[in-house]
């Protein structure tokens, strides 16, 4: 117990945006506190820093960055929140009529696409607190009247292992969405964690993607939603995680695990020997570039992890194709300016693999890394407009951007399909 009355003041001396809520929160999961448990602190393992098929020589990778140095060793990460949905009641709480959220130029009723006469479609929205202490939030947007809270998220039992229960993310419509997220910004040291697998979100073949019918992603977008269909494993954004159009989300991300089914085919994958062009279950591990050429539709450029390598900016390439009907372990990492993103389970080309890779945000001007003055972000600042959004700096001298994580379907006219989540975990680096 004394290490837990100590927990407290150093959580928010880390933590400076952590809320009074969460923070309580964190105290009584460390400690063994009240609320849904999340069992006794636990410590886990760190992974190595890559394995999987030989790389070979990756076709003109950018230069190496720094690997794991001054990151958690082993055995030093403790849990202060999780959800394994084994005691989790969802109900069938009712939704309210929609009100877009005013958060920047591409939010669904922003100036960018006020310029253009897009008015948002009659729509419905549904917030709320999961897990001990609310330290998960879950938000759904539906444009159907018809459609039950329990359509989009429930707890069912495991697909591999009824005995077992997680959490089932559907869209059932493209015009559906549904996001979990942290409640509260990021701690300063962390690491997230979950399984995530049993995807149904698209082929990445010719036909309808997924889709039950092939009709245009609007009101946002022109073109036809079959194009594109996938989820997020998990993503680090730099503003409160909530359904909103695509282009919004592409413009808030930092660093992305994620899977787009998509044809005509845009991507590449690594089969363990060369990059194919396919849109089949690619997997993508992703920093954004902040000084990448970006377009109002579609954010900054990618830095893509694949073949071993950070692959030159503005690439698509995927790491690997995941499969049918398997689970995946998934993490996303951050020690000071360097983030870490890790993927295992069994894929099409590497086999059973685990896929890790560290960027230095710093170093690489990953799109708005830097969440306080401490975090000298000065040779990333760009004061040019954003595209199509004048007067609205890229990347300001002075201000910063908290992290946030994200997982499931966050697009309003795009994606249709299912997804499975269990064992969302929360770690920070255990006091000295």
């Amino acid at each position: 117990m004394a290490r837990c009355r100590g927990l407290f003041p150093r959580l928010m001396r880390r933590v400076p945006r952590f809320s009074l809520v969460a923070a309580a929160s964190v105290l009584a999961l460390a400690c063994g506190g009240g609320g849904t448990p999340a069992g006794p602190a636990t410590t886990s393992p760190d992974a190595g820093t890559s394995s999987g098929p030989p790389a070979g020589p990756a076709p003109g990778p950018t230069p190496g960055d720094p690997g794991d140095a001054g990151a958690p060793a082993d055995g030093a990460w403790v849990t202060v929140a999780a959800e394994d949905f084994e005691h989790l009641a969802l109900g069938d709480p009712p939704f309210a009529p929609d009100v877009p959220p005013d958060d920047g130029p591409y939010s669904d009723a922003g100036s960018y696409f006020r310029g253009l006469g897009v008015v948002p479609p009659a729509a419905f929205r549904l917030a709320r607190a999961l897990g001990a202490g609310g330290w998960l939030t879950a938000e759904s947007y539906t444009r159907s009247a018809a459609t039950r809270a329990s359509d989009l998220l429930s707890v069912v039992p495991d697909p591999a292992n009824p005995a077992n229960h997680v959490l089932r993310l559907a869209s059932p419509a493209h015009s559906d969405a549904t996001i979990v997220r942290s409640s509260a910004p990021l701690p300063e040291r962390y690491r997230v964690s979950l399984r995530a697998g049993f995807a149904r979100f698209g082929d990445g073949r010719p036909g309808l993607n997924g889709y039950p019918a092939d009709v245009t992603a609007g009101p946002w977008r022109t073109d036809s939603v079959t194009t594109q269909n996938g989820f997020y494993w998990l993503t680090i954004l730099d503003a409160t995680p909530r359904p909103h159009n695509s282009t919004w989300i592409h413009h808030h991300r930092k660093v992305v695990i994620d899977s787009d089914n998509n044809w005509p085919v845009w991507s590449e994958i690594f089969d363990g020997q060369r990059f194919v062009a396919s849109g089949e279950h690619p997997v993508m591990m992703m920093a954004i570039d902040g000084r990448g050429e970006r377009t109002a539709q579609t954010g900054e450029p990618f830095i893509p992890w694949s073949a071993g390598a950070w692959q030159p900016a503005g690439t698509i390439r995927a790491v690997d194709a995941y499969l049918d009907g398997e689970w995946y372990d998934v993490s996303v990492e951050r020690d000071g300016t360097r983030f870490t993103l890790q993927i295992s389970g069994r894929f099409r080309h590497g086999g059973t693999s685990t896929y890790r890779a560290t960027i230095d945000a710093a170093e690489r001007c990953v799109w708005h890394f830097n969440r306080s003055p401490s975090e000298d972000a000065s040779r990333c600042v760009d004061a040019t407009s954003l595209p199509g959004a004048p007067g609205v700096p890229a990347w300001p001298a002075g201000e910063s951007w908290p992290d946030w994580f994200m997982l499931g379907d966050p697009h309003e006219n795009y994606y249709a399909g299912e997804v499975y989540y269990d064992d969302i975990r929360l770690e920070v680096p255990r006091a000295p």
